[in-house]
């Protein structure tokens, strides 16, 4: 008895799956599903990008007020991580140690050196800065 009420009842199951099967719309479920690939996809790519804003922003503001870069070479191919080198002015040699202990101690700050030291004719201190981040800051995030 017990089976047969068994039998039954995984029949009227059947039945129903078959039932909410037909009622759905192939057209619409094979749209749907290869609107989710593209989903996938997007993501793939927005894992790979990489976002030089977000070094603009972190060299926005990191800047102390009394320095001036004239000029930034970037590269994210180095081995290390990306590296920018920025040639610079500023008012003092306290200043420039100033800026260079505020980068170091941002997190994603790897390593700065700094090079080409000297005074231009109105006091002024010239320099070189090298600084290596971490490749995590130029990963792509949604704001």
């Amino acid at each position: 008895m017990y089976k047969n009420y068994l039998n039954n009842n995984i029949a009227q199951l059947g039945k129903s799956i078959e039932k909410q099967k037909a009622s759905f719309e192939i057209p619409t479920v094979n749209e749907v599903a290869g609107f989710s690939e593209k989903i996938s996809v997007a993501k793939k790519l927005l894992a790979g990008h990489k976002a030089f804003s977000n070094v603009l922003d972190f060299l926005q503001d990191f800047t102390m007020k009394d320095v001036r870069f004239n000029d930034l070479d970037y590269s994210s191919a180095d081995s290390e991580g990306p590296m920018m080198v920025l040639s610079g002015t500023t008012k003092s040699y306290a200043s420039l140690t100033a800026q260079i202990q505020a980068l170091e101690k941002y997190n994603q700050v790897k390593q700065v050196s700094v090079s080409g030291l000297s005074s231009d004719a109105m006091g002024m201190v010239k320099f070189n800065l090298k600084i290596i981040l971490d490749p995590a800051i130029t990963a792509y995030t949604i704001k």
